[in-house]
């Protein structure tokens, strides 16, 4: 070891220990009257045009088109995401969608789903784990409960908005 580690080692070792505690208890303080990080809201705009969208049973079938849901139906689609709207949005992508939603209960109103949803911005994920969402109305809002990267433990609302193939998000989220 060198002469000026081993220097600072031995000033470690003749400090008081009162003083030690004295000074670990003041930055204790500190950072705990530090103020917190403030949470972010922020609204996004986005396009998703549809790349791949599948429609099976519970045992992998294609179930055909017109076809009225089932209990155990599942349904998987992904997209590009643009920033903006169907009617105005940007040439290049810069994310991309993923929905997973399997059929849990048909009523006289309509299907009830269990959904699974993530939307990769820029090398981070908004995430809907684990939604219970009605069909009912088509697409249903969807709470956005986790994400990762700068979309750590987010909150808020996804309102989709279909036109034919593609979808217009809207999502109102606290990271």
């Amino acid at each position: 070891m060198s002469d000026r580690f081993t220097r600072r080692l031995g000033d470690l070792e003749t400090t008081p220990l009162p003083r030690v505690a004295m000074l670990a208890a003041s930055l204790l303080t500190l950072a705990v009257m530090a103020p917190a990080a403030s949470a972010k809201t922020v609204t996004l705009h986005i396009f998703s045009r549809q790349t791949s969208s599948t429609f099976v049973d519970a045992q992998g079938h294609a179930v055909p088109p017109n076809t009225p849901p089932t209990v155990g139906d599942i349904f998987d689609n992904t997209g590009l995401d643009y920033a903006g709207n169907h009617k105005h949005h940007a040439t290049k992508p810069n994310g991309s969608d993923h929905l997973r939603c399997t059929i849990t209960d048909m009523s006289d109103s309509g299907p009830t789903a269990l959904c699974n949803g993530q939307i990769a911005i820029g090398g981070s994920m908004l995430l809907a784990n684990d939604e219970t969402v009605s069909l009912s109305d088509g697409a249903p809002p969807t709470p956005i409960n986790g994400g990762t990267g700068i979309y750590r433990h987010a909150h808020g609302l996804l309102t989709p908005k279909n036109f034919g193939n593609n979808t217009d998000f809207t999502i109102r989220v606290t990271y």
